[in-house]
């Protein structure tokens, strides 16, 4: 099936790597608008490349943006409508990781940082997208990227899962407040997923490390790693280890297209089934 999004304009953040730079192309392939947004211009220019390769190039504008920065957030959603004449889908991505911190260790700075930059962050950027749909009065689709730790709290550090959780919660706040005003919310929860997002990690706690490692998915989290290289090139179906960026983009489009009109909260979890692993 094509140009499932015929029609859609949207804003994609995290769009510089890793699943939001997935979500953007497959966006593009759909037929959508793209506004891509990223810190890193430089990768943005990359993907910018890739689009021009696939004669995508007059559907894409690329604009610096800090999600944790409010008019950043609206400085994307006013690109998007000014070069495309609406805006009707965002599809939110960016995100960083902690590094197994226990609680009783947790420094303010550790959870302020991801407090801000995967909860506020998120607020902020949906605070701007529904401000400018509510404006216009567009039936708009949000798209969130949380995580399966939201549910499965052993799959990440207690400061990421907690803000995550919260990003969650937020989702279905998004949802049932707006639902009737014809702007549906709802949330893509990756289990792991082979991106760019481990290199926000910084030294891995040991004690941490020690208790995320004794069980369930993080017990075999090593050994299937190596199975997942392999499983990348297709070469090992198997058990899906890592999930691949390529394989979060289809839920983003159904989810930002018509087809999904009557799905609004949703929490999908998209993990391989990692979590019930013993």
């Amino acid at each position: 099936m094509a140009n499932r999004m015929t029609g859609k304009a949207a804003v994609v953040t995290g769009a510089s790597s890793g699943m939001g730079k997935e979500i953007a192309l497959a966006y593009l392939k759909e037929g959508a608008k793209v506004v891509a947004a990223a810190r890193n211009m430089e990768a943005l220019g990359t993907l910018e490349k890739e689009a021009e390769k696939q004669g995508w190039k007059e559907n894409l504008r690329i604009v610096s943006c800090d999600v944790t920065k409010a008019e950043d957030c609206e400085k994307a959603v006013r690109l998007c409508a000014d070069s495309f004449g609406t805006c009707n889908v965002l599809s939110h991505n960016a995100g960083v990781a902690d590094n197994f911190t226990p609680v009783a260790e947790l420094t303010d700075e550790l959870w302020e940082r991801m407090i801000t930059v995967n909860l506020t962050a998120s607020m902020k950027i949906t605070r701007a997208a529904l401000n400018y749909f509510l404006e216009k009065q567009i039936s708009a689709s949000i798209v969130m990227i949380t995580s399966n730790a939201a549910f499965e709290s052993a799959t990440g550090g207690p400061a990421y899962c907690a803000s995550k959780a919260g990003a969650n919660a937020l989702m279905k706040s998004i949802a049932f407040e707006y639902g009737r005003e014809g702007i549906r919310c709802n949330a893509i929860c990756p289990g792991p997923v082979l991106t760019n997002i481990n290199k926000s990690m910084g030294e891995i706690n040991t004690k941490g490390n020690a208790i995320h490692r004794a069980t369930g998915y993080n017990a075999h989290a090593k050994e299937w790693m190596v199975k997942s290289a392999r499983y990348a090139l297709g070469n090992d179906p198997g058990l899906p280890a890592i999930g691949l960026p390529r394989e979060i983009a289809p839920l983003a489009v159904y989810l930002g297209s018509d087809e999904s009109s009557f799905v609004n909260g949703a929490s999908i979890i998209i993990d391989g089934g990692v979590c019930l692993s013993a």
